[in-house]
């Protein structure tokens, strides 16, 4: 790519996956997560990963609409991967004093963290969702797409009362689950 994209540019191009502005975001910003990473107890595989991961919390806010960009898409993608690399220091108890780059945290714009806890928090609720049993996943899955309980109840053969009883107790198992999960707590206190 000969011209450098704009941040609007960017955001289009990742939320349509295209290669170009892919492979661009990739060779432009990909160092500077690297050289964040690799300064603060982190190796060359976990700046991939962090970098991933941060691309993923921008494709998912895309498709949701609900990035409203405050910054330049560099300042974004830092904070988000800073945040991201705090919140992997934190879990393995490991006391987070991290060596950033304070030209780009200079910028006015909002510690974004709000965005990263509520990837981290969905995350989080999806893996606790898949180990549910099968008819628990399928019951919450109708209820979540808005089906009635007595619709629910006729889809899987039961009446619409245990229909309801059944999701109570799939309900109280999944927030169960993910009440017991370490994690939770980590991100309950951000």
């Amino acid at each position: 790519m000969n011209i450098s994209p704009t941040d609007p540019e960017i955001l289009d191009g990742i939320r349509s996956r295209d290669r170009t502005i892919l492979v661009y975001v990739y060779q432009q910003f990909f160092p500077m997560i690297k050289e964040l990473i690799l300064k603060n107890s982190g190796s060359e595989e976990d700046a991939s990963d962090i970098f991933q991961e941060s691309l993923v919390v921008i494709f998912e806010k895309l498709k949701t609409d609900e990035l409203k960009l405050t910054s330049k898409f560099k300042t974004y993608l830092y904070a988000i991967s800073r945040n991201k690399w705090l919140m992997v220091l934190r879990k393995q108890r490991t006391k987070p004093k991290m060596v950033v780059d304070t030209q780009l945290l200079e910028e006015n714009h909002p510690v974004y963290m709000d965005d990263l806890t509520k990837h981290e928090q969905y995350q989080l609720y999806r893996q606790h969702f898949k180990r549910l049993s099968d008819d628990c996943r399928e019951l919450l899955s109708y209820f979540l797409k808005g089906h009635s309980l007595r619709e629910i109840g006729e889809l899987m053969g039961f009446s619409e009362k245990y229909a309801k009883k059944r999701k109570f107790m799939c309900q109280k198992k999944l927030i169960s689950s993910i009440e017991t999960d370490p994690v939770f707590n980590e991100l309950k206190v951000n």
